[in-house]
C-alpha cells in the first residue's frame, strides 16, 4: 500500500545538505487542506496567519529519525484547553 499524505500533517528531516551553521538543522514540508488554509485566513485579523504545530520524535522504516508534524487552528483561550494528543507510542505509562 502506497504511503497518503493526510491533510494539515508534515514531516521535518535531519538536513544532510548542511554546509555551515546559517543552514538549518532540518528540512521538511507540511500538506495543509486548502479548506482549512482559507478558514484561517478568513479568520487572521492582519497580515499574518496564526497556524499551531505539534510534533513528535519518530524513526522511519529505514532507521531515518524524523519529526512528525501535524497543524491545527490555534487555541485562543476560552472555557477549556484544547485536548492534547499523545501518540501511542509516547505514552508515559
Amino acid at each position: 500500500m502506497a504511503f497518503e499524505q493526510k491533510p494539515n500533517t508534515g514531516a521535518m528531516f535531519r538536513n544532510t545538505q548542511k554546509k555551515s551553521d546559517n543552514h538549518p538543522d532540518m528540512r521538511g514540508d507540511v500538506y495543509l487542506d486548502k479548506t482549512f488554509l482559507i478558514n484561517m485566513m478568513d479568520k487572521s485579523k492582519g497580515s499574518l496567519v496564526k497556524v499551531s504545530l505539534s510534533g513528535w520524535s519518530k524513526e522511519s522504516a529505514a532507521g531515518k529519525k524524523y519529526l512528525s508534524l501535524s497543524a491545527s487552528e490555534p487555541w485562543e483561550g476560552g472555557q477549556s484547553a484544547p485536548k492534547q494528543v499523545v501518540p501511542d507510542d509516547e505514552m508515559p505509562y
